[in-house]
């Protein structure tokens, strides 16, 4: 039931272009993120169709599957999975994702690379054969990476694991050089295949250009959240509490008695805990922005932590249902709780009590899309949906429209299209993402130019350059509707400009 943030209608719009009208990421259509979520939200619209509810059904069955993995990893090969590990890590990634994080930082990137990095890690640590286990963790670090880059600090554990696991069995340097080949080839298969695929469309070049360029200059440029390093690692601690503290104490306590007891078993899960705690924390570092969707990454890592109390919990000597049992009210009760410590209430008030309204008919359609608003950054997906509505009743398929701003979710509502690159204008606006600036608005001019749009959505807020009103109307356009946060811009002929045109007001 969630809707689009701005970040979901960018990835959105990409990969419907990209699979319903033939449209090449970055060479075609223009955002800045590697491959893989594009792939991800094209896979959603080929199996559900053009709907934003398609990628929230494919990330709870990530989510699920990623739980399933984190059970089976607390384990190494040969041993068995204690039964209902693989369920509660299900149950427990559920929780600690869906729980703590809203329509707006969910449908992102984080836990996708963070899932897959753990995949990797699971590969390298369950599969008896070290080679085959050696390829599926490779090929598991080529679909991290495809995902975002960041997750190249998950991919160093499960290198960490294969060497341990190697030291045991061969010992040498030509067993360890001929694992890290496999390894290798395991990973370069699908970044190779993709980029392959770019090379045949004629886009390698676009794509290095967005890639590596405009985001080097974006990275440089854009800072993130205010605060220290120290500050954003309180939040986050806080935003979880109080299951984090419960983990991170069970979890210093259980590898104290881990080495005090020499268990290795117990020494390899709580290190392994650990050291995924560490990699999400570093990948977020890595990117410097440190909101709330980038902490994403961690839900996995904080799994697995909580799996791995509740491992050493659960060889004490009491009945098996009772201690799954006795596990699962002290994660509810401690998801509850949260509610009066940081993030959990928003997410709950603005998300789940809304939805439970809007089934029982005590919400119309457009209470329950005012709820999904971030005030701090002036979004409110009630006005996206009205104007989209207003922009798919006012057009044909054929027609094209062009939403300025960051407002991508508009484009999914009205399921329309601009034609050119620059369906959002954050890159020939915004001064910390002026990469070649002057190049690229004069593509935007040329596009304009050359296929019009019927519409041109514009903000209150701006009255010079292209995102503003006025500067349409000297090329043509006239106010025909007012939103809050929206003036639609209707292209019309030199006659029909010279005579009164007010603006609906909605």
């Amino acid at each position: 039931m969630y809707p689009f943030g701005r970040d979901q209608g960018l990835y959105y719009y990409v990969a419907r272009e990209w699979v319903v009208r033939g449209s090449i990421p970055y060479k075609d259509v223009l955002d800045h993120k590697t491959p893989g979520i594009y792939l991800v939200h094209a896979l959603a619209i080929l199996l559900f169709g053009e709907r934003q509810w398609g990628i929230r059904i494919l990330e709870l069955i990530g989510v699920l599957a990623f739980g399933f993995v984190l059970g089976s990893m607390i384990e190494r090969a040969g041993k068995p999975i204690r039964p209902g590990m693989r369920g509660m890590g299900m149950f427990l990634s559920a929780v600690m994702y869906f729980g703590f994080f809203d329509f707006w930082s969910t449908a992102q990137s984080e836990i996708w690379y963070s899932g897959f990095g753990i995949c990797s890690i699971w590969a390298a640590r369950r599969i008896s054969d070290t080679q085959k286990a050696a390829l599926v963790a490779g090929a598991f670090a080529g679909l991290t990476l495809l995902m975002k880059p960041p997750g190249f600090w998950f991919l160093g554990i499960a290198v960490a694991v294969l060497v341990f696991r190697l030291r045991e069995r061969e010992p040498s340097s030509r067993a360890i050089l001929r694992h890290a080949a496999v390894y290798a080839a395991g990973a370069a298969m699908l970044p190779v295949l993709v980029l392959g695929y770019f090379g045949v469309k004629g886009a390698l070049p676009a794509m290095k250009d967005i890639v590596v360029g405009a985001n080097a200059y974006y990275v440089q440029h854009e800072g993130g959240a205010p605060g220290t390093l120290v500050q954003h690692l309180v939040h986050i601690f806080r935003v979880f509490a109080p299951l984090t503290p419960l983990f991170f104490l069970g979890g210093a306590v259980g590898l104290t008695a881990a080495v005090r007891s020499r268990s290795r078993d117990s020494i390899e899960r709580f290190a392994i805990s650990f050291a995924l705690v560490g990699a999400a924390t570093l990948a977020v570092m890595m990117q410097g922005k440190f909101y709330l969707l980038h902490w994403g990454c961690l839900t996995l890592p904080l799994t697995f932590l909580g799996l791995s109390v509740f491992e050493a919990v659960a060889s004490w000597r009491f009945a098996h249902w009772s201690r799954h049992f006795a596990f699962g009210v002290v994660i509810s009760v401690g998801y509850v709780g949260s509610a009066w410590i940081e993030n959990s209430a928003r997410v709950q008030r603005d998300t789940l009590d809304a939805e439970l309204k809007y089934l029982r008919g005590t919400y119309d359609l457009r209470a329950f899309n005012t709820r999904f608003q971030l005030g701090a950054i002036a979004f409110n997906y009630a006005e996206s949906y009205d104007v989209g509505k207003w922009l798919e009743a006012h057009t044909v398929p054929t027609d094209t429209v062009t939403v300025r701003g960051f407002q991508p979710e508009v484009y999914a509502v009205c399921g329309r299209h601009h034609a050119g690159r620059f369906f959002w204008s954050t890159f020939l606006t915004n001064p910390a993402r002026a990469y070649r600036r002057e190049e690229w608005l004069a593509e935007d001019a040329r596009d304009l130019e050359l296929h019009p749009p019927k519409y041109v959505v514009t903000v209150p807020w701006a009255h010079d350059g292209l995102d503003s009103a006025e500067y349409y109307e000297s090329r043509g356009y006239v106010r025909v509707v007012a939103f809050p946060s929206f003036i639609v811009m209707e292209r019309v002929g030199v006659s029909e400009r010279a005579g009164d045109r007010s603006p609906t007001i909605h």
